[in-house]
Parts: structure tokens; sequence; C-alpha cells
């Protein structure tokens, strides 16, 4: 009788909000393709642009702690004081997301990490990411900026066609900028290091989403991060037939139905009157 009560309750309770972080130096384009399909079955989601963070105009440098208080007051102008919600992000905003996650501002309420970058070891890396910390050291990530290349973190060569013209006609795309600016990696490395110490006291529930494939981080370092994190519910999901950017890619719906779940999963643990309907 109480699975049964479960199961009514999951079907007809409405998701949490669910609040999610793009990738480094780019916009909330990166969601476009998954946007309409999950505000579609009533999920209200948000994208927030972040200050110092998020693709500029006029490009300034800004430390990984400035853009935690920064993405923190663009999630605090968008949801009521005390509001729970599920916080996740791509790439280098899962991270972010990570770490907004441990800092303990805003009621999360579960967390997803969409192709964390847990390192840059992925297939498709060039010897830069062994150059990078030299570079670090040498005090030149003012002047270097790393170009992205094929295949863009795209499987699907429909979409990857569409991003690479977007590449060469606007300097950006729904994968991400062109290229990065080496100071902004730095601060994506500082970033990664502060969220792996913390992970064993990441006691909120995860959900991970990672493909097999990925082009930017390795399927095995995300593997190795996982015990790692504190929370009693932890789930890694591997998407077989995508690359990095796994919300433009050919495996996009399986991470909406996922989002989905995990967001309707946490309105209901937060709402323990839910398990007990009045007869």
């Amino acid at each position: 009788m109480l699975i049964d009560a479960v199961r009514i309750v999951v079907a007809t309770t409405q998701a949490l909000p669910l609040v999610l972080l793009h990738g480094l130096r780019s916009t909330p384009r990166e969601f476009g393709l998954i946007a309409l399909t999950m505000r579609g079955r009533g999920i209200l989601l948000i994208t927030p642009s972040i200050d110092g963070y998020s693709q500029e105009e006029c490009p300034r440098q800004t430390s990984w702690r400035q853009w935690v208080t920064a993405a923190s007051t663009a999630i605090a102008q968008a949801l009521p004081h005390g509001q729970p919600f599920v916080l996740g992000g791509l790439c280098s905003g899962g991270l972010l997301a990570a770490a907004l996650t441990l800092d303990g501002r805003h009621r999360v309420a579960g967390l997803a990490m969409l192709s964390p970058t847990f390192d840059y070891d992925g297939w498709s890396q060039t010897r830069w990411r062994h150059l990078r910390k030299m570079g670090y050291v040498l005090g030149l990530t003012r002047w270097i900026r790393v170009s992205e290349r094929e295949p863009f973190g795209v499987k699907n060569p429909r979409v990857r066609a569409w991003v690479a013209r977007e590449m060469r006609e606007r300097a950006s795309s729904a994968s991400g900028p062109s290229s990065l600016p080496l100071w902004a990696i730095r601060e994506v490395d500082r970033l990664k290091d502060w969220v792996c110490a913390g992970l064993p006291r990441l006691d909120t529930r995860t959900l991970v989403l990672h493909a097999r494939d990925d082009d930017v981080c390795t399927l095995a370092s995300v593997q190795r991060a996982m015990p790692i994190i504190g929370a009693a519910s932890k789930r890694l999901v591997v998407l077989d037939d995508s690359y990095h950017m796994i919300t433009i890619d050919n495996d996009r719906q399986r991470v909406v139905d996922e989002l989905i779940a995990f967001s309707t999963a946490h309105s209901v643990a937060h709402d323990p009157e839910a398990l007990c309907p009045t007869p």
C-alpha cells in the first residue's frame, strides 16, 4: 500500500526548481536544446548568466571564488529565500554547482553534475593540458588562449557541423566559446582542487551524468571521484552515444529524463506529508 502511495505521489508531485550552470566563459545556450522540453514537462528551469564567469563583451579576469559568489547572487535573485531546489551544472559548471552545495548558502536538495571536469585527460585534449601549469608558473595566463577544436565535444555530425559554423561566424556556440583564456582554465583547476578536497563532506544526494567517450574528461576520472563523495545517495549514469556536451548531443533526451526524475524525486523527499496522503 505504501509503495502504491509513493508511486501516486511521484506521478503527481511537481518537481523542485532546477538550476543549471553552464560551462566556462559560455552562455545558457548550452541548455537550449533541452530547455523547451523540460519546461514543457513542468520543470521550472533556471539557467542564469554569472557575472565574471559567463561570456562577456569586455572580458576581465576573475577568480573561482568570485564565480561562486556571483552564482549564489544569481540564484538568490531567481528563487525565494529558503526555497529548496536541485542544482546542477555542465562541465566546469558542475564543479561550480558542487562548490555552491559545499558552501551551504542555499537549500540545495540535490546536486546534478553533467560531464564534470575532474581532469583534462580526454582523448581530444592536446599536449597543452600537460604544459598549462608551466604557463601558470611563468605568469603567462593573461596572454595565452587555448582554441577549441574538432570535435567540439559533440559526437552527432549534424550538431557538430552547426557548432563549427557558429564557432567561425560568432566566436562562440551552443557548445561554448571558440577559445578560452589560460587564466580561466587556471581558475577551473583551482576550483576543481577545492571541490575534490571537499568531496568527503558532500552529503547532498548526487547524480552524475557522464559520457563513456567524453573527449574532455575521461570516465575513469569521474569513476575515481565517485567513491570519495560523502553522500549516502549517489548515482553515476554512463551515456553511450555522446561526447562531452551531453546537453546538445545524441543522449540529450536521456539527460532530460534523468534530470526530471531526479528533480521530482527530491520534491517528494522534501514533502514528508506526501508519503502519508490523507485517506
